[in-house]
């Protein structure tokens, strides 16, 4: 079997919503200035080589993440497209429990599973020096396993061991946070004013806070994932159930798209010029 290369950190299920009649995506970097607007389809945009595959010691690469996360995906189409389909009608989502919690995994995996979110939570920086924390801890505890415990000191190996980790904790979907989205419901956003879009940025979910107002119990906490340009779906306001909401004018729709390129490298959407507006407006 062969190994996949190119592991895409946000689906092609969820770009494809974003393209233009003629399928393309206008993106942008946003770190460059001036900013150059340029044009791909969603294959070529939002991956990166092995990302989620695990290192051995001798260089073997492990897709198992890569893998599991494909057949999350695949599970998840149906579900994005029950929510996507009647909401653009203007009608309620009738999800199944099983479908309600397969969209809280893959809402959560999302939060998660981007390489900017992951350095975000955690810098590379910051996570070799606990690396190196825990090899000193190791040194004192076990004097007589020094030789084992300097294989793994080597730079080489310690990068190894922190991208192993962090592709280990993609799996691991915290068990309280699913709680707070079961018990808070799903929200879907629905744009119904003529010419407006969402965009999607490589870091695709985001969450709105008010200063000191950070915790997901919080209802006033929002947290939002644009699954297509004219509908993004989030979390409820606390009852578990589904809500659909349409927005009436374009300052919620801009705040969504401005706070997504806040966070993000790169963004796209199907209109060069809106890619170009918000990449300006930060």
């Amino acid at each position: 079997m062969s190994v996949p290369k190119r592991h895409h950190y946000v689906p092609q299920m969820i770009l494809n919503g974003f393209t233009d009649s003629d399928g393309w995506l206008h993106w942008c970097r946003l770190r460059e200035r001036p900013v150059t607007v340029r044009r791909a389809r969603p294959l070529e945009l939002f991956h990166q080589r092995h990302l989620y595959s695990t290192l051995s010691e001798t260089g073997t690469k492990d897709p198992a993440m890569e893998h599991a996360l494909s057949v999350l995906e695949s599970e998840a189409v149906g579900v994005v497209q029950s929510i996507l389909v009647p909401a653009r009608e203007g009608r309620l989502p009738g999800l199944t429990s099983e479908q309600k919690r397969l969209w809280y995994i893959f809402f959560l995996t999302q939060w998660r599973r981007t390489p900017e979110t992951q350095r975000a939570n955690v810098s590379d920086a910051e996570a070799l020096r606990m690396v190196e924390d825990t090899l000193d801890e190791l040194r004192q505890a076990a004097p007589h396993r020094l030789d084992e415990i300097e294989t793994l000191a080597t730079p080489e190996a310690k990068v190894r061991t922190v991208g192993n980790v962090r592709v280990q904790t993609i799996g691991q979907p915290s068990a309280q946070v699913m709680r707070v989205l079961e018990r808070r419901g799903i929200a879907i956003l629905r744009i119904v004013q003529p010419k407006k879009s969402f965009i999607v940025g490589s870091r695709p979910v985001v969450k709105l806070t008010a200063p000191n107002r950070t915790d997901l119990n919080d209802p006033t906490v929002e947290m939002w994932l644009p699954i297509a340009s004219d509908v993004a779906v989030g979390v409820g306001q606390g009852d578990g159930r589904i809500s659909l909401h349409d927005t009436v004018d374009e300052r919620p729709v801009r705040q969504l798209n401005i706070a997504i390129a806040s966070q993000s490298g790169t963004i796209a959407a199907g209109s060069a010029a809106l890619v170009g507006s918000i990449a300006n407006a930060r």
